[in-house]
């Protein structure tokens, strides 16, 4: 008698590995190390945009009162739009940052 196997329950080998490189992407880090990585210019550009009347008001609340950026929070999705990064350069972003010591 053959023992079923669920199929549904494995997992390539490329999803292992995107699982294992998403697992070393920090999940938080501070506003000041994001600074610091985007640089002066960029960050200016990207608050200037974010200080714009015609974004949300509580969009604009949670940017300037962020101490901490969460990676999969609607904040840094939102800062992650201003800075015109990829979810790719969201990623190398918390990587570099959380290598900032401060």
């Amino acid at each position: 008698m053959a023992i079923p196997i669920d199929l549904s329950r494995l997992r390539t080998a490329e999803a292992k590995a995107a699982e294992a490189q998403r697992d070393l992407i920090p999940a938080e880090v501070s506003l000041l190390q994001a600074m610091i990585v985007v640089g002066e210019e960029k960050w200016a550009e990207a608050m200037a945009i974010a200080e714009d009347a015609s974004y949300p008001w509580a969009m604009r609340a949670a940017l300037r009162g962020a101490t901490m950026l969460v990676r999969d929070s609607e904040t840094m999705d939102t800062l992650a739009f201003l800075l015109g990064f990829s979810p790719e350069d969201t990623d190398r972003l918390f990587i570099e940052a959380a290598k900032v010591t401060l």
